[in-house]
């Protein structure tokens, strides 16, 4: 008999502070996120994290040069 074992710990989704960021035209930390899981809607505007895609390795958190983007808090 087999038994399985889900992850049940949440993943760390991180976080865009919208105060922090400067709203790259070319986002960096969206360059190196693996899953596309960060959306800019528009070109200037403050990025999105998809939850449903991030994996939470938090490689987008060092490549943002405003440091806006990080594990969430809290």
């Amino acid at each position: 008999m087999s038994t399985w074992r889900w992850n049940t710990q949440e993943k760390d989704v991180p976080v865009v502070d919208i105060e922090r960021c400067r709203a790259c035209r070319r986002c960096a930390a969206r360059t190196v996120c693996r899953t596309k899981a960060i959306v800019q809607l528009d070109p200037g505007e403050p990025p999105m994290i998809d939850a449903g895609r991030c994996f939470g390795c938090l490689v987008c958190a060092p490549a943002c040069p405003a440091g806006a983007i990080g594990p969430r808090r809290g």
